[in-house]
């Protein structure tokens, strides 16, 4: 008969159990920060006359909502809309300018995202 002893599997076990909580801590952080590069990057990108549509992005006059696994910003200046889709011009800025924004994000949140779940591996194993 052959006996193997597994030594940390007590261990293990504990932190498979603490995982969908490291998981949701790991996944808000990574989508904050997401979420803030979307924000600057959209931000760059945003016509301006007056500021008020660029500060409304993410600011009191939008939203910006931030969770495990989805979040989202924007801005309810009534305007906005027409803006991005390019209906109105400005010498400053670009139309599409949130959609930019967020394909400019792109690499940043992958890496992110990998950085997640390679510390939620971590704290699982170790």
């Amino acid at each position: 008969m052959i006996s193997i002893k597994v030594t940390g599997l007590d261990k293990l076990l504990k932190n498979m159990k603490n995982a969908p909580a490291t998981m949701k801590r790991e996944m808000e952080v990574a989508m904050g920060q997401s979420i803030a590069m979307v924000e600057g990057e959209s931000k760059r990108r945003t016509p301006v006359r007056t500021g008020i549509l660029r500060s409304s992005i993410g600011g009191s006059q939008g939203f910006k909502a931030i969770a495990p696994f989805i979040s989202s910003i924007g801005t309810n200046v009534k305007y906005a809309w027409l803006q991005h889709e390019g209906n109105f011009r400005h010498r400053v800025g670009e139309r599409k300018y949130m959609e930019k924004g967020a394909l400019a994000s792109e690499k940043f949140i992958e890496k992110r995202m990998g950085e997640a779940m390679e510390k939620l591996a971590n704290s699982i194993t170790k």
